[in-house]
């Protein structure tokens, strides 16, 4: 069944709360996940802003690519690296188990996508424990940090069951 408008539209809408690329600071960053069970990143730009904010994600997501255009990996910290295929504008079963086996492993992760990795960051609101952060990049906005509540992960699950 193909998404609805009003799916796409919810999509297109930040989960969490958006923080403007003028505000994006260290300070401001690590304020917002101070005392989180687990951070997690998703896209190059976000984990390679923590990383030089000297936040290393337990688990980063990513697809080499910004905007479309290609671009390196952040390399920057060791990680266990983990690989998965996500093709433009879905969810693939095999990148939620990657990211399943990613959540269980001992961090730092690095889950490494061939394809894209932008809708992502949906399942993980639901995977990841209550208490924990997900940030993404809103693209020409800024960062969304979600702050991952069981009503976050309900509403997750629910448009994830919609999108099928």
């Amino acid at each position: 069944m193909p998404a609805s408008p009003a799916d796409l539209e919810q999509l297109k809408r930040p989960f969490g709360t958006l923080v403007a690329d003028k505000d994006v600071t260290k300070r401001r960053i690590l304020s917002m996940i101070e005392h989180s069970k687990l951070v997690v990143a998703v896209g190059d730009a976000t984990t390679e802003r923590l990383v030089s904010f000297g936040v290393i994600p337990a688990v980063a997501v990513m697809d080499g690519r910004e905007r479309r255009l290609p671009r390196e990996y952040p390399r920057s910290y060791v990680a266990t690296e983990l690989q998965c295929s996500n093709p433009k504008g879905t969810v693939s079963k095999e990148a939620v188990a990657v990211l399943q086996e990613a959540l269980g492993r001992k961090s730092p992760v690095r889950v490494l996508v061939d394809g894209e990795e932008d809708l992502l960051a949906l399942p993980l609101f639901a995977m990841v424990p209550k208490g924990s952060v997900v940030l993404y990049g809103q693209p020409l906005e800024g960062l969304v940090v979600v702050k991952i509540t069981a009503a976050k992960q309900r509403q997750a699950r629910e448009l994830m069951d919609r999108l099928n």
